[in-house]
């Protein structure tokens, strides 16, 4: 009859019953001396575990079994080697036997003079903490070999895992006391292991070198430049000289060891003759580019004589009016400026002065019979007209990280005799780092400011503002907040900021200059030479901005490119500058705004910004062997001008990300360079995929249709689509075969722009009566035609906001 339950035992028992050790009785288990009567579900700490259960009975019978057991150690442990589920002779660490090991340890490191320790690990063995159990020994030992020709040995460092021998076992277990001799013997059987481990390691390296050695010769022999073998031979040394140690037990024997080594090593070569590749790939693209000589690439502007003049100044200084001055007395002359909007202003200055003026913007080109003189974005550059004149607008635009690299390429290869550079003094340090690498002669001259610039004392009152005050913001929310309190207030605004098309920005400004509107509040757009007209005063909103990365304080340059714009020469014998409430402590805005503007603010240094070109591209895709659009640009904006003395790429994230995904059009690859480059804000989801869609259009059909939008939606709506617009007619520009329809879209966008500014035309005015006007039209009126005339007055409000809310709707 079984015994029931409750008068079975644990595994705790065991040692009591058997006086034995605990690992002693978790051996026997294993090999099956002690049988498990039955094993029983428990839960702890909310887990449940299953352990076995014994019969007292059965176990004091086996007692006499015992010593028997323990002089047959040996074969038990082999059995409980095999048996184990839990990693192969791994034990609990047991206090007594640990201290046996070290006794056996020290005069084993003593005689030997290598590191050898007891190899404890962390193993899960209950259900719920980890267990430190004995799993053998680990050794260190190194020794200087050989492994390239005609270089010095090197150290090579093995750390070997092996278990404990036999007879080591046997002592360190045993249940009675050790005698010292006893301690001795088993020091001696460890120590002659780790001499055989050692020297069997080291042997079966020297083998594998000899043969690694012997295919390396092989391996270089295919490389008929000497240099390609030098080269990869010092990739191997480099990558040898940081070997670390080789882990390695007797899972793989001391051959494991020389695999191991042998692997690293093959791996070390294969890196080496890959970084190798790689290095002649990027120096084929850089010889193939040019951009190792870059102004060599250039060359019409070498065959020239060209002289620099740099009218360095702050806004309201007059340089603009001076460059147009000079290229006004040459016969023929270019104007490069960062926007379109200037480039029209310029434009329309040219042929109302009588000059066979032209236009060239990346959307439209206006160039009449006998043009002499081209107003142009500075992304059109054409670098084989030659002229007597350029001159290249806001140079300071040369640390910007995005189009940085248009005034780098006009800067060095403009075709013009006389090339006049405006912008802000904080440039020239950048400007006399270019030209060194072409070596043409530099003249600077500085321009004062015209006027005085005064910080007010006091903030400003956002209620109080007066006519000719211009309120800067940097968000088109904090723009259309601002406008929307001033409205409420009564006053009439203009309205400028970059997401705006240029037609607007012009027209706002308008309204603005003529007086229709007494404020303008405007982003930092502003401080780009738009004309604005008598801007008396310029009050912050804040003093920081988001640049794309992250929120920060604006630059001292900033401060003095906006606040420069108030104090129009002739129009206001000083300007003024202050801030609202809302930026901060006043005393610390002022403070700030003051060593702006009349401290140096910080100096453009350093590399000035590239962007590979289409010859470049074309090499990259022919050298590496793809036509992948997006790998190549991540290749060339790694490599292309890596360690370049004077040059570093622009940002080319958003670029390289189109054209990954125009990767999936079928069409060559210029094309799709084409794409990549076309003005289309990444983070407007609608836009790409148009982008994509007017791509797919082309390789399909050789034909875009043009974008179809209405007038009726909100003002954010109306934005995004000029911008498409826009986008299609710069494609225009360079497919006009396949992108037909221009006129078209023209018209589209000046429709769009038209809608754009009557919505800020009509919500720039205040339609509520003021209280002083509403007591006189009702006074002396009888009641019964007041109530008529207020609800009259509802009736036809509600009739006028009705189509508003359908249009919601």
């Amino acid at each position: 009859m079984p015994k029931k339950s409750k008068n079975l035992v644990s595994l705790n028992h065991l040692p009591g019953i058997l006086l034995a050790s605990e690992a002693e009785c978790e051996r026997w288990i294993e090999a099956g001396l002690l049988p498990v009567a039955e094993r029983r579900t428990f839960q702890k700490r909310g887990r449940t575990f299953e352990a076995p259960m014994f019969d007292p009975e059965v176990i004091a019978q086996l007692a006499g079994e015992v010593p028997a057991w323990r002089e047959q150690g040996g074969e038990t442990l082999k059995s409980s080697s095999r048996t184990s589920r839990s990693g192969g002779d791994q034990q609990p660490v047991d206090d007594a036997a640990h201290r046996r090991r070290q006794s056996i340890l020290a005069p084993v490191r003593r005689n030997t003079g290598l590191y050898i320790a007891e190899d404890i690990r962390r193993v899960e063995r209950g259900p719920w903490k980890p267990e430190r159990v004995f799993a053998g020994y680990r050794a260190v030992f190194s020794k200087p070999m050989q492994i390239l020709p005609d270089t010095a040995p090197i150290d090579i460092v093995i750390e070997y895992a092996f278990a404990e021998p036999l007879e080591v076992a046997a002592v360190v277990l045993a249940p009675a006391r050790v005698e010292r001799a006893e301690l001795a013997a088993a020091s001696d059987a460890l120590e002659a292991r780790i001499i055989a481990l050692r020297d069997a390691v080291f042997e079966a390296c020297e083998q594998e070198l000899a043969s690694w050695r012997d295919e390396l010769e092989t391996y270089l022999d295919a490389y008929v430049d000497a240099g390609e073998r030098q080269a990869i031979l010092g990739g191997i040394q480099a990558a040898i000289e940081k070997l670390d140690r080789i882990q390695a037990s007797d899972k793989g024997g001391p051959a494991g060891v020389g695999r191991r080594l042998r692997q690293k090593l093959d791996d070390y070569r294969s890196k080496a003759a890959a970084r190798r590749l790689r290095h002649l790939r990027e120096a084929q693209i850089r010889e193939a580019s040019g951009y190792e000589r870059y102004a060599a690439i250039f060359p019409v502007a070498r065959s020239l004589n060209r002289r620099f003049l740099f009218l360095a100044g702050p806004t309201n200084s007059g340089k603009t009016h001076e460059a147009l001055r000079l290229a006004g007395e040459a016969e023929t002359a270019e104007i490069l400026s960062p926007l379109r909007l200037l480039a029209l202003e310029h434009y329309e200055r040219l042929s109302g002065e009588g000059f066979a003026a032209g236009m060239i913007t990346g959307e439209e080109r206006v160039l009449p019979e006998g043009t002499t003189h081209i107003a142009r974005t500075i992304e059109t550059l054409d670098l084989h007209r030659v002229v007597d004149v350029c001159v290249i607008d806001e140079v300071q635009m040369l640390g910007d990280p995005s189009r940085g690299w248009a005034w780098t390429q006009a800067m060095i290869g403009a075709p013009a005799r006389l090339v006049v550079l405006t912008g802000a003094p904080e440039a020239i340090p950048l400007v006399e780092h270019l030209l060194a690498m072409t070596g043409e002669p530099l003249e600077v001259k500085i321009l004062k400011r015209k006027g005085k610039l005064r910080v007010e004392g006091v903030p400003a009152n956002l209620n109080r503002l007066t006519r000719g005050d211009a309120v800067v913001a940097f968000t088109r929310r904090a723009v259309h907040d601002l406008r929307t309190r001033l409205v409420a207030a009564g006053r009439t605004v203009a309205t400028v900021y970059g997401a705006l098309g240029p037609e607007v920005r012009r027209a706002e400004a308008a309204r603005f200059r003529n007086g229709e509107a007494e404020i303008l509040v405007a982003t930092d757009a502003i401080g780009m030479g738009l004309n604005i007209g008598p801007l008396k005063r310029v009050v912050f909103s804040t003093l920081r901005k988001f640049d794309g990365v992250r929120e920060r304080q604006l630059s001292a340059m900033e401060i003095k490119q906006i606040a420069g714009r108030a104090g129009r020469f002739g129009h206001h014998d000083e300007g003024l500058v202050t801030a609202l409430p809302d930026a901060g402590a006043y005393a610390q805005i002022e403070t700030i705004v003051r060593n702006a503007l009349n401290g140096d603010a910080a100096k453009l240094r350093g590399k000035a910004y590239v962007r590979p070109n289409q010859e470049t591209v074309l090499s990259a895709s022919e050298v590496l062997q793809t036509d992948r659009l997006g790998r190549v640009l991540r290749h060339l904006y790694d490599t292309l001008v890596a360690g370049h003395p004077d040059l570093r790429m622009a940002d080319m994230d958003e670029m390289i990300e189109l054209a990954t995904l125009l990767d999936t059009v079928d069409m060559p690859i210029l094309d799709r360079l084409s794409y990549a480059m076309a003005p289309v804000d990444g983070r407007e989801q609608l836009a790409v995929e148009l982008l994509l869609d007017w791509a797919r259009q082309h390789a399909r059909d050789g034909r875009v249709q043009a974008p179809d939008f209405g007038l009726n939606t909100d003002l954010l709506k109306l934005e995004a689509r000029v911008k498409i617009a826009t986008s299609w007619l710069w494609l225009a520009q360079r497919y006009p075969a396949v992108f037909e329809d221009v006129e078209a879209v023209v018209d589209l966008r000046a429709s769009l722009n038209a809608k754009i500014e009557e919505k800020l035309v009509a919500t720039s005015v205040s339609h509520r009566r003021k209280p002083d006007e509403k007591a006189r039209r009702d006074r002396g009126k009888k009641p019964h035609k007041q109530r008529k005339s207020r609800r009259g007055w509802a009736e036809t409000d509600v009739t006028d906001a009705e189509p508003s809310r359908v249009r919601r709707r």
